[in-house]
């Protein structure tokens, strides 16, 4: 997990341009539309009516990445996990499980920094590395990336193309990171639920075992609590739920850049 940092202000918007990238998803993806050239990251999954993603970031984590995989186990439901490189080297066997029980992976870097702040080959690196982690750990490596903060800077979507990565933003913040209240999580996401939905949660904390990162947040129990709130509420009222690199690149946009939030 990365040190505190100086606070971001509370909301800011970061118009993403990028090279050209080539959104290279699941086998099942028609090639053209894996070859279609993107300018931002994809904030909808292109899946049908009533379709959501749920997603969570930073992890993998001994505590919560378990609590959260039995929950979605419990409803028959696959999720997508954004893992930092250096928690995946630390606990290879929650990976493992993740791909396992049929969720995917995808890349969230090294160690979350601000890629806005690196030079292109710092986030290349950030970004490598990762993908090395993942399959030193005997699982396919990630075709979805999420940037830390929504920090899609140029350079990361470069990368994306040489990597076969597809960037993937969110549409739906409940700002678990934040803790707010288990009520205030779950009715933020079912306040959001839309066709299309991707939804940003939070299982682990950012870094390894030399960046404790103290007072970041990173208690998890309200996303667990959350996510037993929200789901079955969602699944009653119709939604089904999928990952995004099972389909073609979804609606691309404007990322909103999480204040301190993964």
């Amino acid at each position: 997990m990365p040190k505190p940092r100086s606070p971001l202000p509370r909301r800011r918007f970061l118009a993403v341009s990028a090279t050209a990238l080539l959104g290279l998803g699941a086998a099942a993806v028609p090639a053209a539309a894996r070859a279609r050239r993107v300018t931002a990251p994809e904030t909808e999954v292109n899946a049908g009516s009533m379709v959501m993603a749920l997603t969570f970031d930073d992890g993998p984590s001994p505590q919560y990445t378990p609590q959260v995989l039995d929950v979605l186990r419990a409803h028959s439901v696959h999720a997508t996990f954004f893992v930092c490189g250096d928690n995946v080297g630390l606990y290879p066997d929650v990976v493992r499980r993740i791909a396992a029980e049929g969720h995917s992976l995808g890349n969230h870097t090294w160690s979350h920094p601000h890629l806005s702040d690196l030079s292109a080959a710092d986030v290349r690196d950030q970004m490598q590395r990762t993908q090395d982690a993942v399959t030193k750990t005997g699982v396919r490596a990630p075709v979805l990336f999420r940037a830390p903060y929504g920090d899609f800077a140029d350079a990361s979507l470069a990368v994306c193309a040489d990597l076969g990565l597809r960037p993937i933003s969110w549409s739906v913040d409940p700002t678990d990171w934040a803790n707010p209240g288990t009520g205030t999580i779950a009715d933020r996401v079912v306040g959001g639920a839309a066709t299309g939905a991707i939804v940003l949660n939070h299982d682990g904390t950012e870094g390894g075992d030399d960046d404790p990162a103290p007072g970041s947040g990173g208690d998890r129990s309200q996303t667990v609590a959350a996510l037993k709130n929200y789901l079955p509420r969602l699944i009653e009222a119709g939604y089904t739920f999928t990952t995004p690199d099972a389909h073609p690149p979804g609606r691309s946009g404007v990322t909103p850049q999480a204040p301190a939030g993964r």
